[in-house]
């Protein structure tokens, strides 16, 4: 692939979708790749390749012989998802709308009113209220988002008031929805855990609704009118009060840690998102090969011994000297072959089978979507790909630059293939996966130096020697390459560089370098 075909791509795909990383804490950072479910209606399968070049810093200590494959997989977190389906809180409140969790919720409480009580219309209602607060959740924070970014534009234009009272008039109305929940969930008929349910997730939105018009207020003071502002201000008070008549843990107080507030903010999203989340069952694709392979070894071992224990026989004595001293060389020569044959095994299979592979399953309808392979290993740098040496250098200042940074090549390959089928029949609104992978560097920061250090400056002021403290940091540079398959015939192909500033501590920032080809 030469330079202006890269360019292309890259281009072409970055308009499909957009990934991102960010550092989750001092010792991870997070990448986030959004899979389409783009397809045409005679596709069985969509596949998609995710390549990770990690290009680590020779001083930092990291090959095959510090650094193996199991540990890679406990220091990586890879979790697959459906992506929250994009709906507004217009769309949500639509009573014509039947893809709104609004609408299936109120048809399915009928149903139960009715006497068409089963554990199926108990299971659609939870997944339904889980659902509705992912929905809301995204919403308010696209809507608000989109505001705060053009407040500007939009007051240039006249409408700021407009645009904003209009979103006001729609989260009034949503409050209005989810009291008219409370009731109907007030009913003798509604099981206890559909109630604990809806309260999980009524806690949820009006926390996020709670914080995304305070936001707001923060960010729009000078650009707003005191009606709108007041408004503003009763909703957070409504929704405070709420929580407070119900005893929810989700408020702050001064002068306290508050750490009830983090603990229960952390259960409510995890059971709240957990609706998108898939199950990944992990099955060793290794396994049943090498105990194949292995028992070939043991049994041609055996042949070896059996074939020259015969023969010794035919020259030596039972008894005698030579032939005690040559059985014990046969046996530690039977137990050689079959250790050299296992190796070999371990070696071929690796060449042919993933290290890790993981069935996809719908947790709710229990049905396999997909599955994952992945694998691991270190490059030699004669053996990365020239697309991807070219992203990799990309940004640098010199073409001397690289010589003088050494570097290892971690390279990890994940294939994830869908089964469309499957996932049209049980599913209308989320199709579209995100893969969240989480990277732990603890294990890179073992040989890596102080973080401060001190270099000597002629000071022409103060016509002294000063002893100035310098920071000492490490680049990982990263490189995705991301494709989509058509069978074997690639639909769209993707990259993306980031930078890894870390330092003995942990990740200081992480950077994403223009790719210029």
């Amino acid at each position: 692939m030469n330079s202006r075909e890269t360019i292309f791509d890259v281009a072409n795909f970055r308009k499909w979708k957009e990934s991102s990383m960010e550092r989750h804490d001092l010792y991870n950072f997070e990448s986030k790749i959004d899979y389409i479910f783009d397809r045409t209606p005679t596709e069985k399968e969509s596949s998609y390749l995710l390549e990770v070049f990690f290009f680590i810093p020779e001083s930092l200590q990291i090959n095959k012989e510090s650094y193996s494959k199991e540990q890679f997989f406990l220091d990586l977190n890879n979790r697959i998802r459906f992506k929250t389906p994009q709906m507004t809180i217009k769309g949500l409140l639509d009573e014509q709308n039947k893809l709104s969790p609004i609408y299936v919720i109120l048809k399915k409480l009928k149903e139960i009113q009715y006497g068409e009580i089963s554990h199926e219309t108990n299971i659609r209602i939870e997944r339904e209220i889980r659902l509705l607060a992912c929905i809301v959740k995204v919403s308010l924070r696209d809507q608000f988002s989109f505001i705060l970014t053009f407040q500007q534009k939009l007051k240039k234009q006249g409408n700021l008031a407009i645009v904003i009272s209009n979103y006001l008039d729609d989260i009034e109305e949503l409050e209005a929805k989810m009291n008219l929940l409370r009731d109907m969930f007030s009913i003798s008929q509604i099981p206890y855990k559909l109630r604990e349910a809806l309260q999980y997730a009524d806690e949820y939105i009006s926390l996020q609704i709670k914080t995304w018009m305070a936001q707001a207020i923060k960010e729009l003071e000078k650009q707003i009118d005191n009606n709108i502002r007041d408004r503003m201000i009763q909703i957070i008070e409504r929704e405070q009060d709420f929580r407070r008549i119900i005893n929810s843990l989700l408020i702050l107080e001064e002068n306290s840690e508050n750490e009830a507030f983090t603990y229960y903010e952390s259960i409510l999203k995890k059971y709240v998102q957990g609706v998108l989340y898939l199950e990944k069952k992990k099955k060793d694709p290794k396994s049943r090969s090498l105990e194949l392979l292995y028992s070939v070894a043991a049994g041609f071992a055996m042949f070896i011994s059996l074939f020259l224990t015969v023969l010794l026989l035919n020259a030596y004595d039972v008894n005698s000297i030579p032939f005690i001293i040559l059985a014990i060389v046969i046996y530690i020569f039977k137990d050689r072959i079959k250790e050299i044959f296992r190796g070999v095994s371990q070696k071929a299979v690796g060449l042919v089978f993933p290290d890790q592979r993981v069935d996809i399953e719908d947790k709710f309808y229990q049905v396999t979507i997909g599955e994952s392979r992945e694998k691991v290993s270190f490059m030699e740098w004669e053996d990365v790909p020239d697309e991807i040496l070219g992203v990799r250098s990309s940004s640098d200042k010199s073409p001397l630059e690289a010589e003088g940074k050494p570097e290892v090549v971690l390279s990890y390959m994940q294939k994830i293939t869908l089964l469309n089928e499957k996932i049209d029949e049980i599913h209308k609104r989320k199709k579209d996966l995100s893969n969240i992978i989480r990277f732990n560097i603890q294990d890179f920061l073992k040989y890596a130096d102080d973080p401060i250090q001190h270099e000597l400056l002629w000071n022409n002021n103060t016509t002294e020697v000063e002893d100035i403290l310098i920071s000492k940091v490490y680049h990982l540079n990263i490189v995705l390459k991301l494709s989509s398959y058509k069978g074997k015939e690639i639909k769209r192909l993707f990259f993306k560089k980031f930078r890894v500033i870390l330092d003995q501590k942990g990740i200081k920032r992480i950077e994403e370098p223009d790719i210029t080809l």
